[in-house]
């Protein structure tokens, strides 16, 4: 009856002789027959001696070791061109399909299928360029994606589908944009904490990287605001532009308006009067359709574009306007408020030399 050493020695031996049987290519390339009678020699002999750690040449665990993504075997010409010849088909498909709308760029897509099918050399260069960055890519990615995926991946791309790709890096960019999202959310919630205590150059500086991770309506709004709160009117002036562009993409007149308003602040801080005239003026007529002549908030702009006319020069034409806000004040605001005191004051001072 054999030892319990030697027992195991002969599962390993039967275990290797499978492996020998199954891996016949890979042994083959670590010496032939011999190589095979070194390695069963070791194996008997293994139960009977001390162990020691196994010690392999550094080219043989070249040769033994599994794939990377780049060790795929490269497209060739005649397969690059079924490919193409199978997509410009598709493609053919479509267009015969499609809405009258949609041909103009089928066409175009099958007439580049063509010109690569015809010249398909530069094609096939260009295309084993654009797997080899996007490998690396994804293998650098690979923690956050996983091996299999990646594997997926360059399959596929042996067969120019890159549409695994494109799925693994549409889900990279959905989990950082919620991170980015919630990273806005903190930064515009330490703003209106710091806008609360009246801390303006904090706020400003919370509201800017809120803006920056996510340049909405809002955070713009913000941004910008508190800039020139903190007297950074150059800083306004740039977070105006881009709310301007937002507003404007959106399509929503009412926010138009306010940036308008806003980005006008700006431009008279900086002393361009003429710009801020032109605004104020566009963010008015805005208003006269959306909220009224008589809101609250048109009556500001009607200030706003009164004291850039008198900083123009243009007294009497600014007088006319803050007495108009003055009115709307008096008969939708209390009392009291603060705005129609201000007002007050700014009337007056207007009759001072």
């Amino acid at each position: 009856m054999l030892s319990g050493r030697a027992k195991a020695g002969g599962e390993y031996v039967g275990s290797l002789h499978r492996f020998l049987e199954e891996n016949a290519i890979v042994i083959g390339s670590l010496g032939g027959l011999a190589g095979v009678m070194a390695l069963l020699t070791g194996a008997l002999k293994w139960p009977f001696s001390k162990s020691k750690p196994t010690q392999l040449a550094d080219e043989t665990i070249e040769k033994i070791k599994p794939p990377s993504l780049t060790d795929q075997t490269a497209l060739t010409v005649p397969q690059f061109i079924a490919i193409r010849r199978e997509m410009k088909a598709d493609l053919e498909k479509e267009l015969s399909e499609a809405h009258e709308d949609e041909k103009a760029e089928l066409r175009a897509r099958i007439a580049e299928m063509e010109t690569q099918i015809a010249d398909p050399e530069p094609a096939l260069a260009d295309a084993q360029k654009t797997i080899a960055e996007l490998t690396e890519r994804l293998t650098r990615m690979g923690n956050d994606v996983g091996g299999d995926r990646l594997a997926d991946a360059q399959a596929a791309f042996a067969r120019l589908d890159y549409s695994v790709a494109d799925d693994i890096f549409a889900e990279v960019e959905e989990r950082q944009r919620l991170e980015v999202e919630q990273a806005a959310r903190a930064a515009y919630g330490r703003g209106e904490i710091a806008e609360a205590e009246i801390r303006w150059h904090d706020a400003a500086k919370h509201y800017a990287r809120a803006a920056r991770l996510d340049p909405s309506f809002d955070t713009l709004f913000e941004a910008c605001k508190f800039a020139l709160l903190a007297g950074d009117a150059d800083q306004a002036f740039r977070w105006g532009e881009e709310l301007i562009a937002i507003a404007k993409n959106d399509g929503d007149e009412k926010n138009i308006a306010t940036a308008l308003n806003e980005h006008a602040l700006s431009l008279k801080a900086l002393g361009k009067y003429e710009e801020a005239e032109g605004l104020y003026r566009e963010a008015l007529a805005i208003g006269e359709k959306t909220i009224g002549v008589e809101h609250p908030e048109y009556a500001i702009r009607l200030w706003g574009l009164a004291m850039v006319l008198a900083k123009s020069d243009e007294v009497g034409k600014a007088r006319v306007l803050l007495n108009q806000a003055l009115t709307i004040f008096k008969e939708k605001l209390p009392e009291d408020h603060p705005h129609t005191a201000k007002l007050l004051g700014h009337i007056a001072s207007l009759d001072q030399p």
